[in-house]
């Protein structure tokens, strides 16, 4: 898929692949993310500059890759990487309603990439491919780099779909995927960020705001008692069709036991083998419980099986990649092309992020 390294001749700039000292664990997508390494001047204000005439050919390696990594730059700040965000060209969005994942606001349309606990890693997902609008771009910069684990693996979504099991993908096409989620009016004490309240999620304490907004999403919702708990739920189509590429991707969010206990298992030699055991017990009480967060179904609202759940999993997997933050970094990705998650953390860590360019897909 073209050559490995190549020097700018302008700025002297190295447009490469990651080395495999730089992985954490081996890849099948070598050519996932191509990496930009700075050789020459790398001030703010030259990144800004190279990146504005370079766009069209960042733009393309997004489309050929799914995401670029600039490293080595002096990127210092979350306002340096909201600027660098702008020159690309990219419109970020400044609130993200709906949102799953506990986060918190840093800079103007610049968060926190998650606030869930360090142990949990976080499952493999497009980001907000439980709605049928999500970000066409998501970035992250690395801000406090980890001592070690707390890698952001990324998951090539349209090598997943190609190489999923035809009758397992059949079956995603042809009955979409339902999102069921659980939003409680206070975070309780014994999980406080594992969940969002349902005026974080959508921004408001308004109930009636609230319904109006799901129903603009085509959503539906139901409210328990005193508003202690709101229920929503939506059909997404698991395999959109890319708007530029043509290619079929893979976009959701496994939400469910066996992906969650799987990835559990895949940070369990990082792990005291007694806390690893919590958790999974915590996980599984959960489900006992019927009280996740989030579910995911067939869009008929039927389970779906975990041999199938476990099969989307491999095939997501299987095109993963693993790599090393270092402070500066600043990683920009097609959210559509490329998935992302987060594997367990060891603090310190501070990794942001920033999105946007809406694209929205029929059901």
């Amino acid at each position: 898929m073209g050559e490995t390294n190549e020097t700018d001749p302008n700025r002297m700039h190295t447009w490469r692949f990651l080395e495999p000292s730089e992985l954490t664990r081996p890849t099948h997508c070598p050519e996932l993310p191509r990496v930009i390494e700075a050789g020459g001047p790398r001030s703010l204000a030259d990144l800004r500059d190279y990146v504005t005439a370079e766009g069209d050919r960042l733009r393309a390696e997004m489309r050929a890759r799914g995401g670029f990594l600039l490293r080595g730059f002096e990127l210092n700040d979350p306002e340096s990487f909201a600027d660098i965000i702008g020159a690309l060209g990219y419109r970020p969005e400044a609130e993200n309603p709906f949102d799953t994942s506990p986060r918190h606001k840093v800079a103007a349309s610049v968060y926190t990439s998650t606030d869930t606990p360090d142990p949990y890693p976080i499952l493999a997902h497009n980001e907000n491919s439980f709605l049928n609008a999500r970000p066409r771009m998501i970035s992250f910069f690395c801000f406090v780099e980890p001592p070690r684990y707390g890698e952001t693996p990324l998951f090539d979504s349209r090598a997943a779909a190609a190489t999923l099991d035809p009758s397992v993908r059949d079956k995603l096409a042809a009955r979409k995927v339902c999102y069921r989620r659980r939003l409680p009016k206070k975070r309780p004490a014994w999980a406080p960020n594992i969940n969002r309240t349902w005026s974080e999620a959508f921004g408001t304490e308004d109930r009636d705001t609230i319904e109006e907004m799901v129903a603009e999403r085509g959503m539906t919702c139901r409210w328990h008692p005193n508003g202690r708990l709101l229920h929503t739920e939506n059909v997404v189509d698991p395999l959109p069709v890319h708007p530029d590429t043509g290619d079929r991707c893979l976009n959701l969010q496994a939400f469910h036991r066996t992906s969650i206990l799987g990835d559990l298992d895949e940070v369990r030699p990082r792990q005291n083998p007694l806390h690893n055991a919590s958790l999974k017990m915590g996980v599984s009480l959960l489900y006992a419980l019927d009280a996740m967060p989030v579910q995911i179904l067939y869009g008929d609202g039927s389970p779906i099986p975990p041999a199938e759940m476990a099969e989307i999993r491999r095939a997501t997997w299987e095109h993963s990649v693993l790599f090393a933050w270092k402070k500066g970094d600043l990683l920009v990705l097609d959210n559509i092309l490329t998935g992302h998650g987060r594997m367990n953390v060891e603090k310190p860590r501070k990794i942001l992020t920033s999105f946007g360019d809406i694209v929205t897909f029929p059901v």
